[in-house]
């Protein structure tokens, strides 16, 4: 058994010199290689995920005032409006908590939701 194992031992060892014979170049190219990046090869590199852009949101250049905001509606300048539907050159985009984002002859604007009105009373 000990003569087995010794002998298996001897076959692996010569195994192993011959893999490390056939790799030596490979490694001694990793070894003479000198890993060093410059600070703006890696400003250029570019994240390989598509990034939506978005439009720049234009705020406060339009009169639209944004009064309320129910579930899929928002009204703004005293009228309603429902997500989705267009109605007089304004088109609801997004409603959140208090933004909303329109389309505004062909335009985006973020009309956010004003607490000024003091004389709102809920029963």
């Amino acid at each position: 058994m000990r003569i087995l194992v010794v002998i298996f031992m001897f076959c692996m060892g010569i195994f192993a010199q011959d893999i490390n014979n056939k790799y030596k170049y490979i490694l001694d190219l990793y070894d003479k290689t000198i890993a060093r990046v410059n600070l703006n090869e890696i400003n250029q590199l570019k994240s390989p995920f598509y990034i939506e852009q978005i439009d720049q949101l234009e705020s406060n250049l339009t009169d639209l005032k944004l009064e309320a905001i129910i579930e899929n509606r928002v009204k703004i300048d005293s009228k309603w409006y429902e997500m989705g539907k267009d109605c007089q050159n304004l088109c609801i985009i997004e409603i959140k908590n208090t933004t909303v984002t329109i389309l505004y002859h062909n335009k985006r604007f973020y009309l956010k939701m004003i607490e000024d009105n003091g004389d709102v009373k809920v029963f």
